[in-house]
């Protein structure tokens, strides 16, 4: 398949902000411009020091053009200042810029080796980038089984991109046995996630083989009463909610019930108050934290006003602050809200059961 440059624009954003200083592999946080620039000279100081996420995140943001002018040249700068140090998500972006010449000389060779180097990692977009290689024969020989191969990997983690190029492949026998079936399959994954071409596959096949292809209606699952559900998203194997942070900024949580509080790493913490959204007034001292290996930390904690899952915002949620290139936790401060909860792993949902009222 020849990827046409059309679609890297939404390969783009499926990219996100590595690190801490945003939610990954999502859309950009819906923040203003003067939130973006505040973002921006946050990670200016960070890269600065040699921080390989930031690096990678001040790539993104000219690349994106947020809260800067756009520039690729200095995104492949940043990337590269990333990838050297074996930052992930740094050499998959740099492979991209490579693949497609922007900011860079187009070189499908130095693509491919970078894209190895991420895919390496179980970086899904890297996976995908090296099925197209091997099913276009860019940068490498043409093998549409190796194409597949590498399809598979990122599909398996949710890619939609990857999960409708390996239906093409199933349904049309390159690289894999002919299976109508699978690829009808694949392609309701990956148009169940909002992708169109999947979307346009699935009707065409449906319709050019009507009888020997059925698709049974998925039934709903019985409804619970006070319940209600949030989609999760998948990231290096690890299923995450968004949730919006005082309406200022969206962030990917790890649910863990094993943490007493809602945590948040300190870059996360440092954008809020650069955007106004937390005030001196919200710190709350700080609190001790035995962490899983038994040692202690000691850690600020602030309230977060709103934390908005969903359709539903929680108040006056207690939070400490992690250090580092910690993730984001939803602990027990947001998860003993309510009655109950769970992880529904088929259909990726977090289901959250509310207390009576």
């Amino acid at each position: 398949m020849m990827l046409r440059r059309t679609g890297f624009a939404a390969m783009v954003l499926a990219l996100s902000l590595m690190g801490a200083t945003a939610p990954t592999r999502a859309a950009p946080p819906d923040v203003g411009a003067a939130d973006y620039a505040a973002s921006v000279e946050i990670l200016k100081k960070r890269a600065a020091s040699g921080n390989a996420g930031a690096q990678n995140d001040l790539g993104v943001m000219y690349h994106k053009g947020l809260g800067v002018p756009r520039n690729d040249a200095e995104a492949a700068r940043f990337y590269k200042l990333a990838a050297d140090q074996g930052h992930t998500k740094g050499q998959a972006n740099l492979g991209l810029l490579h693949y497609f010449g922007d900011g860079v000389p187009k070189n499908y060779g130095e693509a491919v080796q970078l894209f190895r180097l991420a895919a390496e990692k179980n970086d899904d977009v890297a996976q995908f980038m090296l099925g197209n290689c091997y099913a276009a024969g860019n940068g490498v020989p043409r093998n549409d089984a190796e194409a597949a191969r590498y399809y598979r990997l990122a599909a398996e983690q949710g890619n939609a991109m990857a999960q409708n190029d390996l239906g093409r492949l199933y349904e049309r026998g390159l690289g894999v046995p002919k299976d109508p079936t699978e690829a009808m399959r694949l392609y309701r994954a990956a148009a169940d996630q909002g992708n169109q071409s999947a979307k346009l596959n699935l009707t065409r096949l449906a319709i050019n083989t009507p009888n020997r292809i059925t698709t049974p209606p998925t039934q709903p699952p019985p409804a619970n009463l006070g319940a209600f559900e949030v989609p999760l998203r998948r990231h290096l194997g690890v299923l995450v909610v968004p949730a919006s942070i005082n309406g200022a900024l969206t962030v990917n949580f790890v649910v863990d019930s094993g943490a007493a509080d809602v945590a948040v790493p300190d870059s996360v913490a440092e954008a809020l108050m650069h955007a106004g959204a937390i005030h001196d007034g919200d710190f709350m001292g700080k609190q001790t934290y035995i962490l899983a290996d038994g040692s202690k930390v000691a850690s600020r904690v602030f309230r977060i006003r709103a934390l908005r899952v969903g359709d539903r915002t929680v108040e006056n949620v207690r939070t400490s602050i992690a250090p580092g290139k910690s993730v984001a936790l939803l602990g027990q401060s947001f998860l003993s809200r309510f009655k109950s909860w769970s992880i529904d792993n088929d259909r990726q949902m977090l289901v959250l059961q509310e207390l009576p009222r």
